[in-house]
């Protein structure tokens, strides 16, 4: 499943570098459905169109797409996500790349707890045009699991993502509030709300100096009056929470 990022199989029509807003691709595992040779056999499927590459990371591949723009062609990464909960098992037999493995992360069941099914129409790198379904990620779920990206890495996109998502989400963030209002007991909802308040609880914090340093703000007032907007906007959404 699609956690977040853009499909590098589709060369989606007017998706220039200026359209995309990340060139990588997260997917998220529901290992549980890849067990006995499964998972061996997903990576098989993508080794075998001879698109895709063992990146730097353990857990990521990459494809070289040509956007037909006259542009050089873009590196488009794909990184293999699974749940912390999830106990992985690998084997010689299975091992189709080797040291290649799956990144297990804090926060990544929340993608499986309510994933939209959407569908994407376009030309993919072959050159034949087509339709694909893909499930992705909510963005109440997103937005877990970016509280726990915030959380367990030094990354400044992780908070701008977040107050981006907040700020731009069709429904408003009221309906994100709400969702999450209604999963108080799932422990990944509690547990993202604990992170926010922590990481925003002030102009000064970590969030907002993480998307003032994202935006590569120079000027001082200019930054400061972007950290207090980020700062200002996670904490109505945390009151839209309680």
């Amino acid at each position: 499943m699609v956690v977040g990022g853009w499909v590098p199989d589709l060369l989606i029509e007017g998706a220039g570098e200026e359209h995309v807003g990340s060139i990588d691709v997260d997917l998220a595992l529901d290992a549980k459905k890849l067990m006995g040779g499964r998972y061996a056999e997903l990576l098989g499927l993508l080794i075998d169109t001879r698109r895709y590459f063992k990146g730097e990371k353990s857990f990521q591949l990459y494809a070289m797409v040509d956007l037909q723009d006259g542009e050089a062609p873009v590196r488009v990464d794909v990184e293999f996500l699974a749940p912390q909960e999830i106990n992985l098992r690998s084997s010689r037999r299975s091992c189709v790349i080797e040291d290649f493995r799956v990144l297990q992360a804090d926060g990544c069941a929340a993608a499986f707890h309510a994933p939209e099914v959407v569908t994407i129409d376009g030309q993919m790198v072959s050159g034949a045009r087509n339709r694909v379904q893909l499930r992705v990620a909510s963005f109440p779920d997103f937005l877990v699991m970016k509280c726990f990206a915030l959380k367990g890495r030094d990354k400044p996109k992780d908070a701008y993502d977040l107050c981006y998502c907040l700020g731009h989400v069709a429904e408003g963030m009221e309906s994100i509030a709400e969702d999450w209002k209604g999963r108080k007991a799932d422990e990944s909802v509690r547990r993202a709300i604990e992170i926010l308040r922590e990481k925003f609880d002030s102009v000064d914090a970590f969030g907002p100096r993480q998307v003032v340093g994202f935006l590569q703000i120079g000027n001082s007032e200019e930054a400061a009056i972007e950290a207090r907007r980020a700062c200002e906007l996670v904490q109505r959404f945390l009151v839209m929470v309680e």
